[in-house]
């Protein structure tokens, strides 16, 4: 599947599979040893011995309490108890239970009507800018919102998370999740439908990539499908390792892309920086000091080194780089934050002075 978090719910029901089936095997060869148990005195403790190991089956299964709470967590350990203490017919029990459900039920009633109402009209595909940062803070500002879900208008609370949903930056997340634990009962679900709903349209965006790097495999499908895994990644919805496994993505796509327009600099510069963000200092340093020598990318590569040594902790490193920079005459950028950033390495005394 193209999406992560589809990989571990799969994973997890095949495991949950796995149990069963290893349960289903213990559970008829302890009925197996009780209907002989006349050959042997010792086959009614087979039998037993049989039947708990078909309990235990469902603890082959990899915990996710937090994760997968259902089917990674609860619903084997309810199989487990329903197999030790119900010998026979309780593992055909939760098993018909289990796979009725997943036929026949569906969301209806009080939870549908409040996901629609809450969410009326609001079919948006996921917003990706450049700067989601410069949005939140200069356009809406998030001190208001705040402010607003700690506050008791429900009607404004419930406004409060559709606009957080529809932003979908790290911050937003951040609210949402904290609304998970609001008093209100009401809040509580328009902040989980909120979350279910924005992972919804990451999902969404990315198999949609997906689809377009295998349908064209262009450079620039490539760049989009890495642009998706690392905004994922930096949206706050993943967990670390799904996070981590994201930009893992972000950078090889990005890799394949830049390598199949060499002469992009753009794609170049832009995996160097997701590198950095991924934590992969040497490589970044790498295409920095492969581009600092073109007139047009000095000042990108230079700042860009810095910022790579500064946060690899590697300050010998910065210190040389920096004054090497100082060394050099006034660099000018376009760029107004490159220029800012330009001159906080430039402000101060050189070490040499």
């Amino acid at each position: 599947m193209f999406y992560s978090r589809s990989k571990i719910i799969l994973s997890a029901r095949l495991w949950f599979a796995a149990a069963f089936l290893f349960a289903y095997l213990f559970e008829i060869g302890a009925f197996w040893f009780y209907v002989n148990r006349s050959e042997s005195s010792y086959f009614v403790y087979a039998a037993v011995l049989a039947h708990i190991f078909a309990a235990l089956s469902f603890f082959i299964t990899r915990p996710k309490p937090r994760a997968l709470p259902g089917v990674g967590y609860y619903y084997p350990r309810l199989a487990a108890l329903f197999t030790f203490f119900m010998p026979g017919i309780g593992l055909l029990g939760i098993s018909m239970t289990l796979f009725m459900s997943r036929i026949f039920m569906t969301s209806h009633g009080l939870a549908e009507e409040y996901k629609e109402k809450a969410f009326e009209g609001s079919g948006i595909d996921v917003d990706l800018p450049e700067d989601i940062n410069v949005f939140l803070y200069e356009e809406l500002d998030i001190h208001p919102i705040a402010d607003i879900l700690a506050g008791d208008d429900i009607q404004m609370k419930r406004g409060a998370v559709n606009l957080l949903r529809r932003i979908g930056s790290s911050e937003a997340v951040s609210l949402l999740r904290k609304s998970l634990s609001d008093e209100n009962a009401e809040v509580r679900f328009y902040a989980h439908t909120a979350l279910a709903r924005l992972e919804e349209d990451y999902a969404q965006s990315l198999d949609k990539a997906e689809i377009r790097t295998k349908k064209y495999g262009s450079a620039q499908s490539y760049a989009e499908l890495g642009s998706v895994y690392r905004n994922y990644a930096q949206s706050g919805l993943p967990e670390i390792n799904i996070q981590e496994q994201s930009m893992k993505f972000s950078c090889d796509h990005w890799k394949v892309a830049s390598e199949m327009v060499p002469e992009n600099t753009d794609y170049l510069m832009r995996l160097a920086e997701i590198y950095i963000e991924s934590r992969r200092f040497s490589e970044a340093v790498e295409i920095y000091k492969g581009t600092r020598n073109n007139p047009t990318l000095e000042l990108e590569s230079r700042l860009g080194m810095c910022r790579a040594y500064f946060e690899m902790g590697n300050f010998i490193a910065l210190f040389h780089e920096v004054e090497n920079l100082r060394a050099k005459p006034v660099l000018e950028s376009a760029d107004p934050f490159k220029k800012v950033v330009y001159d906080f390495w430039m402000d101060g005394e050189s070490a040499y002075e």
